[in-house]
């Protein structure tokens, strides 16, 4: 009897140790998301377009210098004068999204350039071809 409780309990610690290990894994911890949306706007505003496309997701690149090109015309914007973050005012992660075969977060991002206020709102999406930024809107 007494080698039986100890194999369930054996038993008991093996499966949590591996759904420890499992849950530590997969997901796209914030800091880590924050970490890569800092990265990139700071790659922008230094107009370094190569350092900000190489955190873009494998799945997703874009040429990003015609684009923020761009939204500064339009929108009477000079990224060159720096993007400072004000505020993360929105987040939301998955551990496991069956439209990208891996986990997602999404967060939204309230800057200032210049005078004003931008708000980017970026997912993130880590699988089996990577990790980076998958989706960017941009509210000027």
């Amino acid at each position: 009897m007494k080698q039986i409780l100890k194999a369930i309990l054996l038993l008991v610690l093996c499966s949590l140790l591996l759904l420890t290990a499992v849950a530590c894994s997969g997901g796209i911890k914030g800091e880590d998301a924050k970490a890569t949306v800092a990265d990139f706007l700071a790659a922008i505003a230094a107009e370094d377009y190569a350092a900000a496309e190489s955190l873009l997701h494998p799945e997703r690149p874009a040429a990003l210098e015609p684009f923020f090109l761009s939204v500064e015309e339009d929108e009477g914007l000079d990224f060159a004068q720096g993007i400072e973050i004000e505020q993360y005012t929105g987040f939301s992660s998955a551990y496991y999204d069956s439209t990208v075969d891996g986990s997602t977060y999404a967060l939204t991002v309230r800057t200032r350039v210049g005078d004003e206020t931008v708000k980017f709102t970026v997912e993130l999406v880590k699988n089996e071809k990577g990790f980076g930024i998958y989706n960017l809107e941009l509210d000027a």
